[in-house]
């Protein structure tokens, strides 16, 4: 496996994380974060296992890849009927009320 790949990977263990804080507090910071990661996730997961790996029909790495696809298109599919409920950068907490009132 290339060290870009492999530090790709791991630099997806803070990515996921602070994806999913930004999210809990309800930061559009978090939704488009997690529809960068998902989508270059699925796009490394997908030279992984397509390209790197020579084995032949389907395998375990290929039906996760296809997942995280999913996921992926569902999440940026998504984002637009969600953004109406996250706060935008810069505002507080009593804007963000306001704002949806």
């Amino acid at each position: 496996m290339p060290v870009w790949l492999m530090w790709y990977f791991t630099s997806l263990t803070v990515l996921d994380l602070l994806a999913a804080l930004l999210l809990v507090l309800r930061r559009l910071e978090g939704l488009l974060l997690g529809c960068v990661v998902l989508a270059s996730d699925a796009a490394a997961n997908g030279y992984a296992n397509y390209v790197l790996d020579t084995a032949p029909g389907i395998t375990l790495g290929r039906i996760g890849q296809a997942f995280v696809m999913v996921l992926a298109v569902g999440l940026i599919a998504a984002a637009p009927r969600v953004t109406p409920w996250l706060r935008r950068p810069g505002t507080s907490r009593a804007t963000a009320v306001t704002e949806r009132r």
